[in-house]
């Protein structure tokens, strides 16, 4: 058996610019599908913390300043001709009281979506000023909740 012989071959020559183009759409697909979100470990939690030194006392570690908000539910009741405001199901005597709790909130450091759900019943002004009220004080995400309408046809 006879090998062919390396004589009269020209040098292979290795083109670069298609190998950087794939990379180049590489580094952009991913890019446009990556999530930028904040990673889980920066945010506050009570896992977060750092651990305690070998041989402390876990009793001696205070505990956390406040409990965590996932979202934060403002209901709006119609009760005796009048609007009653309900932080996470906890009555607020005024719309003032509920703008202190909301700024607590914010000054702990965490920005939790609010979700405004009035009854019916209740007039939208009622409504218009818990929204102004979340969104002067700094929320970015407020929003209605929606009633699902058993009148609609299945299907829309």
């Amino acid at each position: 058996m006879r090998l062919p012989s390396g004589h009269g071959r020209e040098p292979l020559e290795l083109k670069m610019t298609p190998m950087i183009d794939v990379v180049f759409l590489l580094l952009v697909f991913f890019l446009w599908t990556s999530s930028f979100e904040e990673p889980e470990f920066l945010m506050p939690s009570a896992i977060a913390d750092p651990p305690l030194a070998a041989g402390a006392d876990a009793t001696l570690q205070p505990p956390p300043a406040s409990e965590p908000f996932d979202e934060i539910i403002v209901r709006i009741q119609w009760t005796s001709g009048a609007a009653t405001l309900l932080f996470n199901d906890q009555p607020q005597p005024s719309l003032d009281a509920l703008r202190q709790r909301l700024q607590a909130i914010l000054d702990v450091g965490v920005l939790p979506p609010v979700i405004v759900d009035p009854d019916p019943e209740v007039p939208m002004g009622d409504a218009i000023r818990v929204y102004d009220t979340a969104r002067s004080l700094g929320f970015d995400r407020v929003l209605f909740a929606a009633r699902a309408d058993d009148s609609a046809p299945p299907g829309n």
